[in-house]
């Protein structure tokens, strides 16, 4: 009877997530769906190519622009999980007044920690049995605690993200709840973070002054050390995302009628080339968030028929499974997979887009199991215990400009 019992529930679990996974929501927009499905695509390209390049030297797919510097995935990232997390804020902000953030907090756990956490077990337990446990006991605390931003370096890959994100979540409602008495327009929070967003270059230049001593001095190894991985230098794309949504939640119309999606977005690109030339490590991260964040804006303003196909949902829904699992396959493609193709040295190009499909289509799989079987259980005890917890909108004096 208990198997029958398990079998069922195993058998409802898988078939609801995959339900869930065929059904996307009305509300669901396609355009951002394919932005991050582009984001993690271009996160597992560049980390398989760079393990490919590593073994096999450089070739014409690696060298190009998208696959080179495919890390600007995380910046994508940063920036649509500015706009999504900041539209929630907003709107209970708009609606309520102020800010639940045990409830937020709680919401964005259920949806990130279980599968986080699962990650995290899966590594310890490989390093405690067939590595060498060195790495466990020097770095794995760093991942418990959401700390591996600062601390550089933990068990699970691509954590250091996941933490800034995390870091942010805790933050961005704190903030709010704090200022919401001061704040009967929401829209009174766009100076504020008009500000926050151009003071982050200038952290970011006093840091990269204090390392190499000139402001046009040239050291990816430097900027790495000191400017890639730390929240404080490395938020621009967070920011940018809040500010879109803040723009979207109060449906406020340009003031120009110039300020189009389509001029702001190149304009967006024409500042970030100018940027990029004056001085490229400090304002990387500020020319991601201005063209991110105006291919967001766009999105959300227009109908782009390329994205409608499903897959792109399917790839988005699946992605954060696809970021925490994919790198721990690299080596294995690489050094084992693609070592035994007959044309690998010969024709480099060719089994580096082969280990590019095959590693997506590998991640995908484990990430669709991890979804039914880790992901969605804790979505639905997500609603449960929401359902449960849930509390009257506070009582909001009626105002014209309540927005």
């Amino acid at each position: 009877m208990k198997l029958f019992r398990s079998n069922t529930i195993n058998a409802s679990l898988f078939t609801g997530s995959i339900s869930e996974l065929l059904h996307p929501p009305a509300s669901q927009i396609p355009f951002l769906d394919g932005l991050r499905s582009i984001a993690v695509l271009l996160v597992v390209s560049a980390h398989l190519t760079g393990r490919f390049v590593d073994v096999y030297g450089p070739n014409l797919y690696s060298r190009l622009p998208f696959v080179a510097n495919g890390a600007v995935g995380v910046d994508l990232f940063f920036v649509l999980s500015g706009f999504f997390i900041g539209g929630q804020l907003w709107k209970e902000l708009r609606d309520r007044g102020t800010i639940n953030v045990g409830r937020f907090v709680l919401r964005r756990g259920f949806r990130i920690w279980p599968l986080y956490f699962f990650m995290y077990l899966c590594v310890l337990t490989f390093e405690l049995t067939l590595g060498h446990g060195a790495a466990a006991k020097e770095y794995g605390w760093s991942d418990l605690v959401f700390i591996t931003n600062f601390h550089s370096r933990g068990l699970v890959m691509g954590s250091w993200s996941l933490c800034t994100e995390e870091q942010f979540y805790i933050v961005a409602p704190l903030a709010l709840f704090l200022f919401a008495r001061h704040l009967r327009l929401i829209r009174r929070c766009r100076p504020w973070l008009w500000g926050l967003l151009f003071s982050v270059p200038l952290i970011r230049t006093i840091v990269w002054i204090h390392a190499t001593g000139h402001f046009f001095q040239h050291s990816p190894r430097v900027w790495m050390d000191s400017i890639y991985f730390t929240p404080y230098t490395h938020c621009d794309g967070l920011i940018m995302g809040m500010i879109i949504a803040n723009l979207w939640v109060t449906r406020e119309k340009p003031a120009s009628r110039l300020a189009t999606p389509i001029i702001l977005a190149a304009a967006a690109i024409v500042l970030s080339i100018v940027l990029n030339q004056i001085q490229k490590e400090i304002f990387q991260f500020t020319i991601s968030a201005l063209v991110f964040g105006s291919f967001v804006w766009l999105g959300i303003q227009r109908n782009l028929p390329i994205f409608n196909s499903r897959i792109f949902y399917w790839i988005s829904r699946l992605s954060y499974g696809m970021y925490l699992n994919h790198d721990y396959m690299c080596p294995w493609i690489v050094r084992v997979l693609l070592s035994r193709l007959p044309f690998t040295v010969q024709f480099p190009v060719l089994a580096n887009i082969i280990g590019f499909a095959l590693i997506t289509l590998f991640s995908v799989v484990i990430a669709l199991v991890t979804f039914c079987f880790v992901e969605y259980p804790f979505l639905q005890m997500r609603k449960i215990v929401l359902r449960r917890h849930s509390a009257p909108p506070a009582p909001i004096a009626p105002s014209p400009t309540s927005k």
